[in-house]
């Protein structure tokens, strides 16, 4: 019985754990991405008002939202294949919201 309680302990502390840890990591992943995929645009419109280049600004928004596209079906397909249980969702929440 003391067995069965140290593994399901065990396994909860280490699902939670590591959910966590992959939701803070996650967020802060993000935020880096969000921050350098931003100046690079300001800089792209910066360069574009003082006309020393010209975007087309269709093409440009267009294969940011292929990009996108890409980076929800790859998440979608790879989603599944993830080992989802209570205490790792429960974990990885704590760790979007706090990271």
């Amino acid at each position: 019985m003391f067995d069965f309680f140290t593994q399901l302990l065990l396994s909860l502390g280490i699902g939670g754990f590591g959910g966590f840890f992959i939701g803070f990591v996650t967020k802060k992943i993000i935020k880096i991405i969000m921050i350098i995929f931003g100046l690079y645009l300001f800089s792209l419109f910066y360069l574009m008002n003082m006309e020393i280049i010209t975007i087309d600004l269709t093409k440009l928004f267009a294969t940011s939202s292929n990009i996108i596209t890409q980076i929800i079906d790859f998440l979608i397909t790879t989603l599944p294949y993830l080992p989802i249980s209570g205490s790792f969702t429960l974990g990885f929440i704590l760790g979007i919201t706090k990271g």
